[in-house]
């Protein structure tokens, strides 16, 4: 049977379908973890579409064949609103998440509810399959809206969910791809009645678009260290192909004139010759901006799509730790300086209270991604106008650390193309790692200030939980100081 989800998952790759139907023993934990957090708050933008239909009545029900005799009752009774409608028949299953009646026409819309801020291909592909099904089971349907977050809302008092949610007509959009989604439900059901045979698919750029593919480390076992998917800048669709079709799936194999930008020659060079690519003097040129006292400056942030306090838009950022390394001198001894707010409440008062009086007036604050501390400093500012002026003093001083990897001044074959602190740290500093860390990336630590605020934890394991987040936040920042300790050797 193939279900709404299993043809959205065909649309982005027939394996990604095959897999997700007979080998979801494949997917790692951390995989797991993700879908269930993104389940988690769709599930959530779900219960305030429906504070939109006062009066609504839920078909659901954990047993599939009962929601679908629920749903019939439902629609056989003409109620006007249904929540989590199940259609189902031989071949095809589907669960819509709002059905209205049209009075008027006696047909049925459809609301697709999203946690999106906007309209994608992958949500009119999703309507179009739900239509499909419903009028195969003499259902009629009339209007098909999508149900996305109004990324210009903010919150102030009771969430009003007519302005968190933007309703958008796409009936048009959809009867668009209406013809072709009917043609690839047959192919996909091909896709699920081959059982025994797994689907052998190139790989290109569909295993993070539109989503993140539960199975990419399965599928990418077999790539190779400094595969062509790592040159630095990336290669477009039509060059993969190109190299794919010749045989090539080493970066070192790729043909003379091929690459063409300037980080990806100095990144082939490097793999090729297996020699680093350094410029002195170009690197001494981007740290001689640099004033002390120098202050390593590191958020950790959390993004609902809930705003959780007044003030904030859907995935805005709360801020809710730091970690700060200062240097004020080139001699000077490191200290170090936190912040972790261990409360559900907005933090930036108290965050701006504690970093201001440990970064001073003078001197370059070093980030590494610079855009992101910088976005997130003008957004307290603007919740936070008493330490506007702070914040935007931090922002003038800022220095991007990652400049120098990123413009190709220091370039290793083993950073992958990349100028990412987790790629550069390893190769400049192997000593410093998160693999000895019980938090190894943000998004884990994003996830655990729900659980480190929760009084309903056992206190042990908050306390943990919290020196698990200092310890990972802390590494951010150390590596940010020795990184620049070995471009100032160079």
């Amino acid at each position: 049977m193939l279900t709404k989800s299993d043809f959205l998952k065909y649309t982005q790759c027939c394996k990604y379908l095959w897999l997700h139907k007979y080998r979801r023993d494949l997917v790692p934990e951390d995989a797991q973890a993700a879908m269930q957090r993104l389940f988690d708050e769709g599930c959530q933008v779900e219960e305030w579409a429906y504070k939109l239909f006062p009066g609504g009545v839920s078909a659901y029900d954990d047993n599939f064949e009962i929601a679908v005799k629920n749903t019939k009752k439902l629609v056989a009774a003409g109620t006007k609103v249904i929540f989590q409608p199940t259609i189902s028949n031989w071949n095809l299953f589907c669960r819509a998440d709002i059905l209205k009646l049209d009075s008027k026409t006696g047909k049925y819309d459809i609301f697709e509810v999203k946690s999106s801020t906007e309209v994608k291909d992958v949500h009119l592909i999703d309507l179009a399959f739900q239509k499909i099904c419903f009028e195969k089971e003499r259902i009629k349907i009339g209007k098909l809206y999508l149900a996305h977050i109004n990324n210009k809302y903010i919150k102030n008092g009771e969430i009003e969910p007519a302005d968190l949610l933007v309703r958008k007509n796409v009936t048009a959009a959809v009867e668009d791809v209406i013809r072709g989604v009917g043609l690839d439900i047959k192919a996909a059901q091909a896709v699920l009645e081959n059982k025994d045979e797994e689907p052998s698919v190139r790989i290109l750029k569909q295993c993070h678009n539109p989503y993140d593919c539960a199975f990419t480390e399965y599928c990418w076992k077999n790539i190779p260290e400094d595969s062509i998917y790592d040159i630095a800048g990336g290669l477009n669709q039509k060059k993969l192909e190109t190299l794919l079709d010749m045989g090539i799936l080493r970066i070192r194999d790729i043909p003379e004139g091929y690459v063409t930008n300037g980080n990806g020659l100095r990144h082939l060079r490097a793999v090729k010759t297996h020699k680093v690519f350094i410029d002195p003097k170009a690197i001494g040129r981007e740290l001689a901006q640099l004033k002390y006292p120098l202050y390593f400056l590191d958020y950790e942030t959390y993004n609902p799509a809930i705003p959780l306090f007044d003030g904030y838009k859907p995935y805005q950022r709360v801020v809710f730790q730091y970690s700060l390394h200062v240097k004020k001198s080139p001699q000077a001894e490191l200290k170090h300086c936190q912040y972790l707010n261990t409360k559900i409440e907005d933090p930036t008062n108290d965050l701006a209270e504690s970093l201001s009086e440990a970064i001073g007036g003078q001197g370059n604050v070093i980030a590494w991604n610079k855009s992101f501390e910088a976005g997130c400093n003008n957004e307290m500012c603007s919740r936070c106008r008493k330490h506007a002026d702070f914040f935007e003093s931090i922002n003038d001083r800022m220095y991007d650390l990652m400049q120098p990897f990123k413009k190709g001044y220091y370039v290793h074959k083993d950073f992958k193309g990349s100028a990412s602190i987790k790629k550069v740290l390893p190769v400049l500093v192997p000593e410093l790692s998160y693999k000895a860390l019980n938090i190894q990336e943000g998004g884990t630590a994003s996830e655990s200030w729900l659980k480190v605020a929760n009084p309903e934890l056992p206190q042990t394991e908050r306390n943990q939980l919290a020196q698990d987040m200092l310890a990972y936040c802390r590494l951010d920042t150390l590596a940010m100081v020795e990184i620049l300790e070995v471009l100032n050797k160079l």
